[in-house]
This record gives C-alpha cells, sequence and structure tokens, in this order.
C-alpha cells in the first residue's frame, strides 16, 4: 500500500507509483477520524491512503465496558484461547500483545474489541479507536477467561476477511513474483515463522491449502508479529489447482524444496521471474502428487549422514536467496 510521506492540502494533486495523478480528499469532521483518500474514477471508488486522529487525548473518550461477569457473552471470542479456535465460527480473531494490536488497527482488517487488564488500562487504552468497544476486567479475571497465565495486559479482535484471489495477487505475466506455496504444514509456529520471513524478504503471497493452520489463529499471528495481517496468505481447498492454473496461465515456474542430496543445489538454479517455491510438510517432505508439477527440485546441501531442516529454517534460506536474486535479475 503507498505511503503518505507528507501532510497535503485538500484538493491537492498526487502521484502514486503505479497509479499515476490523483486527487486528495480528507473524509471526516475536524476533531474525529479522519482518512486521507484518494478519489477515482468512477466517483464512488477510493484509495483510502492513511488514516489519522486529529483530537487530542485529553479529548478522547474511550467506550470502555466494566466486566465482572466470566460468563458475558461479550467476550465470547476471547474465551478459552489455548483450548480451543472457536474464533473461526464467530468469523473473528484474536491477537495478544500491545505490539499486535497495533498492528491489527493498522491493517486491512477492521478490529472488533479489546479486551484490557484494569492495571494496563492507563498506558495501552489510548491507541485504540473511540468507536471500538474496550472490556475492562480485574487482572486475575483476564488468566481465568483466555484460560492461561497472561502478562501482556490487551487483547484484541479483527473481523476475518478474504484476501484477493491468487490470480488476483499473481496474475499480471508482466510482473516480477515470488509466491511461497505450504500445500501441508502442520505447526501453526512453522506457518507462523514462514510468514514472517516471506513477509520481510519480499515474497508475493503465501499459498496455502486446507492441511495447513488457520493463517489468523493466535500462535500463527504470535509467531508472524502480525505479518500474516500484512502479508496475503491464500486458503485454497485445492491449492495444486491453484498452482497448476498459475504455471499454465500465469507463467509461473515451481521449485520443489527436498532434502534429496540428487536434486539441484539452490544456488545453482536459475530464478525465474515468477517462482512458486512449494515446501513441504515437517514430516514427510512434499508430497509427491506435486513434483510432476515442478520444474525443478531443489535442495540445501547439507555434510553426509544430516538429516533435514525444520521447514521454517528451511524457508529462511530458500526464500532469502530466490527474493534477492530476483532482485539482482532485474537489474
Amino acid at each position: 500500500m503507498p505511503r503518505i510521506q507528507a501532510i497535503l492540502a485538500e484538493g491537492a494533486i498526487v502521484r502514486v507509483s503505479g497509479i499515476g495523478p490523483r486527487r486528495l480528499a480528507i473524509v471526516g469532521e475536524p476533531g474525529e477520524f479522519q482518512a486521507l483518500r484518494l478519489d477515482f474514477e468512477p466517483a464512488e471508488k477510493s484509495l483510502v491512503l492513511a488514516r489519522t486522529r486529529r483530537s487530542t487525548d485529553r479529548d478522547r473518550t474511550m467506550l470502555r465496558i466494566p466486566i465482572d461477569d466470566l460468563d458475558d457473552p461479550r467476550i465470547a471470542v476471547f474465551r478459552d484461547l489455548k483450548a480451543t479456535n472457536q474464533t473461526r465460527r464467530l468469523g473473528q480473531f484474536v491477537v495478544e500483545g500491545e505490539r499486535l494490536v497495533d498492528r491489527l488497527i493498522e491493517s486491512r482488517f477492521t478490529i472488533a474489541s479489546a479486551l484490557l487488564a484494569e492495571r494496563y488500562e492507563g498506558k495501552l487504552a489510548r491507541s485504540i479507536p473511540d468507536d471500538v468497544p474496550v472490556y475492562v476486567l480485574p487482572d486475575a479475571m483476564v488468566d481465568q477467561v483466555v484460560g492461561f497465565p497472561f502478562h501482556r495486559g490487551i487483547l484484541a479482535s479483527g473481523v476475518r476477511g478474504d484476501w484477493p484471489s491468487i490470480e488476483e495477487l499473481a496474475g499480471d505475466r508482466s510482473r516480477p513474483f515470488l509466491l511461497v506455496v505450504c500445500p501441508k504444514i502442520s505447526n501453526p509456529e512453522n506457518l507462523g515463522a514462514i510468514a514472517r520471513i516471506a513477509d520481510v524478504f519480499g515474497a508475493g503471497a503465501i499459498l496455502t491449502g486446507p492441511g495447513c493452520p488457520d493463517p489468523l489463529s493466535r500462535r500463527v499471528l504470535r509467531v508472524s508479529m502480525g505479518s500474516a495481517l500484512r502479508m496475503p496468505v491464500i486458503v485454497e481447498d485445492h491449492p495444486g489447482e491453484a498452482a497448476r492454473r498459475l504455471v499454465e496461465a500465469s507463467g509461473f515456474a515451481l521449485f520443489a524444496a527436498v532434502a534429496d542430496p540428487s536434486a539441484v543445489p539452490f544456488t545453482r538454479a536459475g530464478r525465474p521471474p515468477r517462482l512458486g517455491l512449494v515446501l513441504g510438510d515437517e514430516h514427510e517432505g512434499v508430497d509427491p502428487d506435486w513434483l510432476p508439477l515442478c520444474q525443478a527440485a531443489v535442495t540445501i546441501p547439507m555434510r553426509p549422514g544430516a538429516g533435514s531442516l525444520n521447514v521454517a529454517v528451511a524457508a529462511g534460506i530458500l526464500i532469502h536467496h530466490f527474493a534477492f536474486a530476483a532482485l539482482v535479475d532485474r537489474s
């Protein structure tokens, strides 16, 4: 998303890379929640570039709701987080801690509510938008609600929403693209680490299948440090078919990452401009059904007799290599 680097007057003409000149409008009344918006044709379409609050902390009034009943239905989304994943059923997800709450607020997802321990209220409540319910509980009661000792002071729930389709994200054949493909990853912490790695090294998206953890689960979001809120993680019921479409219609080449010394060392594999890097399951590696779809099998050379690397560690090595190989190839 474009970044605002200066505050401009309403009606100014601004130019955004890849979009061209557009007129700037300020949405909202003075002293209220405002947005900087670029207007498009037709008029009903616009792009929100940044949001800001014009009011001071003294002027703000938090939507504070004290809670004294563990069974209050308004906090159901925060209940027994370690034992259940009912956030999927509720159409929401939960983030924990100040940093992830901030990243939720900055993301494309809508924040629905927040839950605060009383002793953190003065420090943490100021970051929550005024129209968001903030449920305030006694400190000891927070642990009882979430189901484990919780020391970060604040949780927030976000509203689930769909990313654009993988074809919309990666369909432009003229644009280099690095796609990370995870047909099956068993451990949420591994998926979270892969999301963080893909984000910081500039991959375009992650394609996952139904055998992967929920990309908006608490553990994935925690380990990814919020990258799964920023990095498109597309869940396909049939990821193999989605990958095949990208190969046939969008000019992708697929490389399977394997622990096989007879495979091509990754440093010797050329970098196709549009590459899908297929990562395997922690225990069984890349499913053999995927190999016929792949143009090459690449490996990370290891000492004789070594087993294999953790999938997230291997992902870090390979994504870094192919991301920066792409940059060199384009120069």
